[in-house]
């Protein structure tokens, strides 16, 4: 952690105002860790929002309502394949009708 903390101070240095967007990317098929790791890296780096992948297998990315109760961010886009692609804008009417599919 104290790795990537030191990645936004040289940032900081450069660009005073920067960073300007700091995106965690998580492995939906890891379940309630991920909640943790938003937290962690949070903590470390000030997350400002989120790519969650792997979406296109049995993973549903449910943690999602966990991150948002317990550490709020915005989930910024989706990857629902291994292609270029299949990186999506997250659209939470869509991501909510899939979750009760």
């Amino acid at each position: 952690m104290e790795e990537i903390a030191k990645v936004r101070r040289v940032i900081r240095k450069a660009d005073p105002s920067g960073p300007h967007e700091t995106l965690l990317i998580l492995d939906a098929t890891f379940g309630q860790n991920t909640l943790q790791q938003v937290i962690a890296f949070d903590k470390a780096i000030q997350v400002t929002g989120l790519v969650l992948t792997k979406l296109d297998g049995s993973a549903k990315g449910g943690v999602v309502a966990a991150i948002a109760r317990q550490c709020p961010k915005p989930v910024r886009f989706i990857g629902v394949g291994e292609g270029i692609d299949d990186l999506r804008p997250f659209n939470a009417r869509d991501f909510v009708d899939a979750l009760f599919e």
